[in-house]
């Protein structure tokens, strides 16, 4: 790749970028994203504007996962009464493979920082849409703690190129 960031997350904008593939490993959880943007003040980004990337691998490294979480929701009728409300859930260890396999179809709407003392925590807030009914959506929240974070790519492009 012919640009190379090094534990930089916050140069970056992840909303509404897809994801092309997620791999899950070795302490190690390596993203292929589309539709990301480098900021503006990015140490490879010489050009002093936000720009979007192509295709970008972020790659994190000793990456510990903290939990991952499905979001409830409320349901309200036509007059804003509540009718049920569904609570977040936590998806257990052996569960999380099938959630990770379904994420090469999902979306980043958000990414949140968290402080820790060594190494960097962000929650990744992930659409996903359900298998049964693409038009219906799960949200799941990607809540990593890991020491080094890598984003590579190949060029910068406009927002019709990249995604």
């Amino acid at each position: 790749m012919k640009f190379k960031s090094i534990n930089e997350l916050e140069q970056f904008s992840f909303e509404d970028s897809e994801i092309k593939e997620l791999t899950v490993g070795n302490h190690q959880i390596c993203f292929t994203l589309s539709g990301a943007m480098v900021k503006a003040d990015n140490t490879q980004n010489k050009r002093y504007q936000d720009m979007y990337c192509g295709e970008i691998v972020l790659q994190l490294e000793n990456t510990e996962i903290l939990r991952v979480i499905k979001e409830g929701m409320k349901y309200y009728d036509a007059d804003g009464r509540l009718l049920r409300e569904v609570p977040d859930e936590d998806v257990p260890e052996i569960g999380q493979q099938e959630i990770f396999k379904r994420c090469a179809k999902g979306k980043i709407f958000t990414t949140v920082a968290d402080e820790v003392k060594e190494g960097y925590a962000y929650e990744f807030g992930i659409d996903i849409p359900r298998e049964e009914d693409e038009e219906e959506i799960d949200t799941y929240w990607l809540c990593l703690q890991f020491e080094r974070g890598i984003a590579m790519w190949d060029r910068y492009c406009s927002p019709a190129e990249g995604i």
